[in-house]
């Protein structure tokens, strides 16, 4: 995979820790939400639609490189940016050459 480097790939993995890791504590809160309901439906519809054009894409780089990405499926669902995030760092592994 050339266009990700594994520095990138890390470094937006912790980054994406630290971020989740300050605003978890914050967005538990009693008050009303600010974020008006149309909002909150636009951003998952963005959000629902990116996640199934990423899967389709580790769908094909996992084709490529003959390994098995319905193992990445059920950790997808549920955090798509560090499973895709750990999917391309483990793609870069070095391959085992069969001769």
């Amino acid at each position: 995979m050339f266009v990700w480097s594994k520095r990138f790939a890390v470094a937006a993995l912790i980054l994406f820790v630290a971020v989740e890791a300050y605003l978890i504590p914050h967005t538990i809160g009693t008050g009303p939400s600010e974020i008006h309901p149309h909002m909150i439906q636009y951003i998952f519809v963005n959000y629902s639609l990116l996640a199934i054009w990423v899967f389709i894409w580790m769908l094909d780089q996992a084709r490529i490189r003959g390994a098995n990405v319905w193992l990445w499926l059920p950790p997808f669902l549920f955090a798509p940016l560090p499973t895709l995030l750990v999917f391309i760092l483990f793609l870069q592994r070095p391959q085992k050459v069969v001769g």
